[in-house]
């Protein structure tokens, strides 16, 4: 049985919560690990697109943290573990960039398995059963509609470019044609949203504070125990963390470092 939109928004704002609320790496590694079970056996979810989006997004910040934090991680007590010159390879400075990779790999490992097995008419009707003022909701309807707005713009630009003798499948050339494929997409989505704005206003858009459903979801006592079990459970889980009851290693026991 698919969820209800409201319990997958529920779960997505969970899952975030769980990430950035305990500081404990297994916490983001254990949602990254579900989310990529969830995109792999998801009928909705092209695992090919979401982890190349996973990669193009997390990647470059696995880099940066490591370089930052890795190789200049303040503090004159830091364990070294390698020198190079004036940077220096510290425990402590591994440990904090794996942290913050996770955490952010997780985010956004989430967020794009909701995008990519959710609709922008989906996640307005979710975010309405959870009495989000309608102009959020529409604010956060509009953002999830240009996903498949700006594969099918990037798409028909590199299509343009190659009937036109461009060779699209080189990554350079492809580099070389990102400024303008950007440009026309930008533009194409500004005039696609304020084109669909007044249509809406001309259709009584904003006139009641709960228009109705674009289609029917199956709500029942179980939809709602679970999102109320998912913000329970991980409230929980966050304050217990905060109150120092929740005995989970931090990413310095895990690497050993506790008794250095």
């Amino acid at each position: 049985m698919r969820l209800h939109p409201a319990t997958e928004l529920v779960l997505l704002g969970c899952a975030l919560l769980l990430v950035y609320g305990i500081s404990s790496p297994l916490v983001p590694a254990a949602v990254l690990t579900c989310t990529v079970v969830g995109a792999a056996v998801s009928r909705r979810v092209r695992f090919r697109s979401w982890a190349l989006t996973l990669l193009v997004l997390a990647g470059p910040m696995l880099v940066m943290v490591g370089i930052i934090q890795g190789l200049f991680y303040p503090g004159e007590q830091a364990q070294v573990l390698a020198e190079f010159g004036p940077a220096a390879v510290t425990a402590e400075g591994l440990a904090l960039a794996v942290q913050l990779w996770l955490r952010v790999a997780a985010m956004v490992a989430v967020c794009a398995l909701f995008a990519f097995g959710s609709d922008p008419s989906r996640a307005f009707d979710g975010l309405l059963t959870l009495r989000v003022p309608l102009a959020l909701a529409y604010v956060c309807a509009a953002a999830l509609s240009l996903i498949p707005l700006a594969q099918h713009q990037v798409r028909a630009a590199l299509a343009a470019r190659a009937a036109r003798g461009w060779d699209t499948s080189r990554l350079l050339v492809r580099l070389r044609l990102l400024a303008g494929v950007l440009t026309g997409l930008l533009v194409t989505a500004i005039t696609q949203l304020d084109q669909r704005h007044d249509a809406l206003v001309q259709r009584g858009f904003g006139e009641t504070s709960q228009p109705t459903p674009a289609q029917f979801y199956p709500q029942g006592t179980t939809q709602r125990a679970l999102r109320w079990g998912a913000v329970l459970f991980s409230v929980s889980l966050v304050c217990a963390s905060l109150a120092g009851l929740l005995p989970l290693p931090a990413a310095t026991d895990l690497m050993g470092l506790s008794d250095a």
